[in-house]
């Protein structure tokens, strides 16, 4: 009988040494550094998938130092190799991208991957790896695609948390010399990738609606709210595209590697199929309920996209986009409801989220320099921008101040649309102080979410809010 271990041990690389499809991140990688070129890539498919893979790695080539590994199989291919056993790399990913895997791990002795007009899968791969190791050897793979190889195999690896998977490589007539057990990963990761806990930023679609509460009717509350509920599904799914255009720079992030799309526990080409296939079925729905409000969340979509795509990566500019999503938000409360838009509410907008998304950026620079990094991953900012973020949120904190005084002393006390107007100076009082305090704790790198969504949690900030609440109802 064979002692198998003593057979060179093939390993494949998509799902099986690497936790992610080289090809789907490739495409991805594609899409945010040149998204025509990699559609015109699509037409390639005429001429079989070994030359669309060809021609994605022209277009671009995604991070292959970043992409994460099984680190149990590793640990066994260097176990193996260290006792002497030939590790050879066998992939249908494009030979390039093979290649530069292999580089970054000097155990394999070989390389083997698609390349002109063969796509290495299947019995494909089988036939190749037979004419290649004619005493035989022993295959390392994931999934049902692979069973023609392990047919043709002495044993197999199988890195698979399906037990079905086991018995039918067995049911081939061939033995299981090791099996990789994969934590599945359910709904829990996804539920985390869309960030539920940031829906709450959304409620801001409604403030206009209360502050022209006395010209609301009800079926522009309901309006409101029905798009409240779909700019939460839109704000997700462009999550989803935010970090699936990330994923290099959240690879090396100290915390960030953890989210579903870096860490591999979601996979590129199911965020890829989810959004192509509810972002427009959303954006639609929006355009029946409400035409106007609808339009105004097609521009929130568009402004999101042109964020994912670049705009993160211009130093000041990125959060002058972050301050211009928040005011949209406002918009789609005014069109949804049928109001009259106020220049003060948007123009105060503007400046107080600005300053807010500053503060987020004035921690992670702060958090760099902690670790010694010169700039921030995936952003344009570098270690010493400090003093850059410092003064210009700031700056924009107390001109959002500087508004909600004039509003009230041009507008407010001059109209006595209030029947006791003095309790609104609460108003201004309470946003200099709550700016404050999210300026100290972002100096302090102590500000790790979005400043919103820190504040709906913030027992001082809520405790402000409330405070504003009833001044404006004493005022009344």
């Amino acid at each position: 009988m064979i002692d198998t271990r003593k057979l060179p041990l093939i390993v494949d690389l998509d799902g099986t040494f690497l936790k992610v499809d080289s090809l789907f991140e490739t495409f991805a990688a594609g899409l945010f550094a040149s998204t025509f070129g990699s559609l015109l890539a699509l037409l390639e498919l005429r001429n079989g998938i070994s030359a669309f893979k060809q021609r994605l790695t022209r277009v671009a080539e995604p991070d292959v130092d970043s992409f994460p590994v099984r680190e149990e199989l590793l640990a066994y291919l260097e176990q193996e190799a260290h006792a002497g056993r030939e590790i050879h790399l066998a992939t249908a990913a494009d030979r390039v991208i093979a290649l530069k895997v292999a580089s970054r791990f000097p155990l394999f002795r070989s390389v083997n991957g698609s390349e002109g007009g063969l796509n290495l899968k299947g019995q494909n791969k089988a036939d190749r790896l037979l004419q290649q190791f004619p005493d035989g050897f022993v295959y390392a793979g994931d999934s049902t695609v692979d069973l023609p190889v392990w047919r043709s195999a002495k044993a197999a690896v199988v890195v698979s948390s399906s037990r079905a998977l086991v018995d039918a490589v067995e049911a081939g007539g061939t033995p299981v010399e090791r099996a990789f057990g994969d934590k599945p990963h359910g709904r829990a990761v996804w539920l985390k990738a869309l960030r539920p806990h940031q829906w709450a930023k959304n409620m801001i679609v409604l403030v206009p609606v209360a502050l022209g509460w006395r010209d609301v009717t009800p079926e522009g509350l309901l309006r409101a709210l029905v798009m409240v509920g779909l700019l939460c599904m839109v704000a997700s799914l462009t999550y989803l595209v935010n970090d699936m255009a990330d994923l290099a720079s959240d690879r090396k992030h100290w915390s960030k590697r953890r989210r579903g799309f870096a860490s591999g526990a979601i996979p590129v080409r199911d965020g890829l199929l989810v959004v192509s296939a509810v972002l427009p079925v959303a954006c639609i729905v929006a355009l029946l309920v409400a035409p106007l409000a609808g339009l105004c969340l097609l521009f929130y979509v568009a402004v999101t996209l042109g964020y994912s795509f670049g705009w993160k990566r211009i130093p000041l500019f990125d959060t002058f986009v972050i301050a211009l999503l928040f005011t949209i938000r406002i918009l789609i409360g005014i069109a949804a409801a049928d109001l009259e838009p106020s220049a003060w509410l948007l123009t105060f907008s503007m400046f107080f989220f600005f300053s807010l998304a500053l503060a987020k950026r004035h921690t992670e620079i702060l958090r760099a320099a902690e670790h010694s990094l010169q700039k921030l991953e995936g952003r344009g900012y570098q270690a010493g921008d400090e003093g850059l973020t410092l003064a210009f949120g700031s700056a924009a904190s107390m001109a959002s101040i500087v508004i909600v005084v004039l509003y009230l002393v041009e507008e407010v006390f001059a109209r006595q649309i209030y029947h006791t107007p003095a309790w609104l100076w609460v108003a201004p009082i309470a946003i200099f102080l709550f700016s404050c305090r999210i300026w100290v704790l972002s100096h302090r790198g102590r500000m790790t979410d979005d400043p919103v969504a820190f504040a709906l949690r913030d027992n001082v900030s809520l405790g402000l809010g409330v405070l504003v609440a009833v001044a404006i109802l004493l005022a009344l």
